[in-house]
């Protein structure tokens, strides 16, 4: 690892004739050209990744690492040259993640001593030392998460509290620590969870005399749509503050109260958000404030802290510790000049997700907008590829065998309708006869009959080819066959069997079942407490349902899936019947306790 870790104090070498140069004065040439460039960049670049350094899952238990280039939080550059394929059991601090459902892979800067040579008059008294030091990288895997506060204090936010935290949600609250009066500003919550953790929905609320409000309360509130797949992303609230000067207040003086609820969890705690907010009269107020609360302390916030290249989601089996999924740069640690990062804090996340309808149905899109996060996530639905019902006929028809010599001759049925009315058909033909070798047993031999000649051949076919002219129009055909070798008696019977594509959708719709199923099927609420419950039907454009209680005190529930439980305990029975088919119901049950 890398001893340079201070930037002060910059001193630099002052030459002059004759002075004896030594270890220590080259030492200090180096440092002083490393400290000054590391400076200037954690200073007006910041840390984060440059360039590169995207995370994928190669398979289940490998990651490749891109190549790319980074800035440490000392200001150092920090490449890799070349993409890594690495094996999960080949990353430091694997041995962490058993057990563990998340864990992040992390870089910081490293450094090697190489090329060992012998050292003549060395003042440490050793008699080798290494004569390079080579710059680079090291990876590693850690299975605790971030200190939050640490971490968004050293990308420049403010006033950085805890509100929740448990292994399958994390919520970070951030409130600037000066505004304008009377003008708007953001607070945000950072919002952490795993890969199968349910909707999110909170509301932070509390009295407040930084905010203007009609009753003097303020209410964060925030509800996740099922379709937003991110798993770490910033949800932002505008507010107004006060038309007051000189003022300094929390957010909420009294402390806050929140109420979480996660899928069937629900969760309500007073919280404390100590850091104060300075009200400024102006933007000219408030920006003397900035530069006057403005060090270097606070640019060098966090100069241990890694880059957090990916959050793994990670399954636990009996053979080990498997990837489920990659996030990359979770928490944002990006390099770029002002300008992008204030024109990313205006730009809206875009999610899309594709559902896959019936062919028959028309192709649509929906949109749902998160006014509070400014996330944006596009539904398409896309039919499955079309698909047919098929008519089919099968009937036979007899030829009779021309006299004399009937090697390469010919013979034609008359124009005969083969039963699926006009339009294009497939047509196949097979030859009947009787198999000597199976006991004169009767066999249809379809294809070129030639294929069972020889002597090895398990069946004695006649040697003919049969095919057929179809006339669409008419919805006729005729059957013709060609005569490769003397056939015996008079007759030879072809069985014909035809197919004709459908397209009669409603049809097809009428013999497709319709089917219910309502997730969760098994789910635990507080007694007051309310489950968002969801109806999946299939075989029907209809998806509309009907929702109902089956207990008479079993609580309630709305038309759109908002289960209200009881005051009650106990087991309760929801029911969705189709709309399409009332005849079609599915059951969930919830324990109320």
């Amino acid at each position: 690892m890398s001893k340079n870790t201070d930037f002060f104090p910059i001193e630099r070498n002052r030459y002059f004739y004759g002075k004896l140069l030594t270890v220590q004065d080259f030492d200090l040439e180096q440092r002083y050209g490393r400290q000054k460039g590391q400076l200037l960049n954690r200073l007006a670049l910041g840390a984060g990744v440059v360039c590169g350094l995207g995370v994928s899952a190669s398979d289940d238990s490998t990651l490749l690492i891109e190549s790319g280039m980074a800035l440490d939080y000392q200001g150092r550059m920090v490449v890799v040259e070349e993409p890594l394929l690495r094996k999960l059991q080949m990353l430091e601090g694997q041995e962490e993640l058993l057990g563990h459902d998340t864990a992040y892979l992390c870089l910081q800067y490293a450094e090697t001593d190489l090329v060992p040579v012998n050292a003549v008059g060395a003042d440490t008294g050793e008699s080798r030392q290494h004569n390079l030091t080579r710059e680079g990288s090291r990876l590693y895997l850690t299975a605790q998460p971030p200190e939050y506060r640490r971490l968004l204090e050293a990308e420049g936010r403010e006033n950085v509290s805890i509100l929740y935290a448990s292994q399958e949600l994390t919520l970070v609250l951030s409130v600037p620590s000066a505004v304008c009066a009377g003008e708007e500003f953001t607070v945000e919550v950072l919002v952490v969870k795993n890969e199968k953790t349910p909707p999110v929905q909170f509301c932070l609320a509390g009295e407040s005399a930084l905010v203007d409000s009609e009753d003097g309360r303020v209410r964060l509130e925030f509800r996740e749509s099922p379709e937003e797949r991110r798993q770490v992303y910033p949800v932002r609230f505008r507010l107004k503050a006060r038309q007051m000067t000189d003022v300094d207040s929390a957010l909420f003086p009294s402390g806050g109260e929140i109420d979480l609820e996660l899928g069937s969890h629900s969760y309500k705690n007073y919280v404390e958000v100590e850091a104060r907010t300075r009200l400024c009269a102006d933007s000219g107020q408030l920006e003397a404030r900035r530069l006057n609360t403005d060090n270097l302390e606070r640019h060098l916030w966090g100069r241990d802290l890694p880059i957090y290249l990916a959050k793994l989601e990670l399954i636990n089996s009996a053979g080990g510790v498997f990837l489920a999924s990659v996030t990359n740069l979770p928490f944002r640690q990006r390099v770029g000049r002002e300008d992008d990062r204030q024109s990313e804090n205006n730009l809206q996340a875009v999610t899309t997700s594709v559902r896959s309808l019936e062919y028959w149905q028309k192709p649509d899109v929906k949109a749902v907008y998160q006014r509070s996060s400014g996330a944006l996530h596009l539904d398409f639905g896309l039919p499955s590829p079309e698909q047919y019902d098929y008519a089919v006929s099968h009937g036979t028809v007899e030829l009779t065998m021309p006299g004399g010599l009937r090697v390469n001759s010919r013979v034609y049925s008359e124009e005969i309708a083969h039963g699926l009315g006009p339009g294009t058909v497939d047509v196949r033909l097979s030859i009947e006869f009787e198999d000597q070798n199976a006991e004169n047993e009767t066999a249809l031999c379809f294809g070129n009959c030639e294929v069972f000649k020889g002597k090895a051949s398990p069946a004695t076919p006649p040697w003919v080819e049969a095919a057929a002219l179809v006339y669409p129009e008419r919805g006729t055909m005729r059957v013709g066959l060609w005569l490769h070798d003397m056939v015996e008696g008079n007759r030879l019977t072809v069985h014909y069997f035809a197919q004709k594509p459908e397209r009669d959708t409603s049809r097809l719709l009428t013999n497709r079942p319709v089917s219910i199923r309502v997730t969760p099927e098994f789910s635990r609420v507080s007694c007051r407490g309310r489950l968002q419950l969801q109806a999946e039907v299939t075989g029907s454009e209809d998806r509309s349902v009907i929702w109902s209680v089956k207990e008479e005190n079993g609580g309630a529930i709305d038309r759109n899936g908002m289960y209200q439980a009881p005051e009650l305990t106990g087991t309760y029975e929801i029911t969705a019947v189709s709309g399409a088919d009332p005849s079609v119901s599915a059951s969930a049950f919830v324990i109320v306790e």
